[in-house]
């Protein structure tokens, strides 16, 4: 563990010391952050997707897709609440028996294989 945090201290140093060097970093230390990052992200879809289901219940309809993004202006008062660790706004996907929050993933590119989901089920 002293390894680690020798290694995390470091990498630092460089990072602030030597501008050039940041985006070796990032990479070097992406296949250890982006699981943390995207494990947050989850969490936040799955909230996002129960929420959409208890206004469901509340109103009948899920949020439009057209006011999809002013739905999450609405509900979620913090900008990281309403976006993806990458900045992307999260996306709604509706199907017969669940809804889907969508994240683009770091390349904030739609439909690629960074894309992940998380389905919530309907309370048909």
């Amino acid at each position: 563990m002293a390894k680690v945090s020798l290694l995390l201290i470091v990498g630092i140093f460089a990072v602030y010391y030597f501008p050039d060097s940041r985006l070796m970093l990032l990479d070097a230390t992406e296949p250890l952050v982006l699981p943390v990052i995207k494990s947050g992200a989850l969490e936040e879809m799955e909230r996002i997707g129960r929420n959409v289901i208890e206004y469901e219940n509340l109103t009948g309809d899920v949020p439009d897709r057209g006011d999809w993004v002013s739905w999450l202006d609405f509900r979620y008062t913090l900008d990281e609440q309403r976006r993806d660790p990458w900045g992307s706004a999260y996306e709604l996907g509706v199907a017969t028996d669940s809804v889907m929050i969508i994240s683009y993933g770091p390349d904030r590119v739609r439909a690629t294989e960074d894309d992940f989901n998380f389905v919530t089920a309907r309370g048909r």
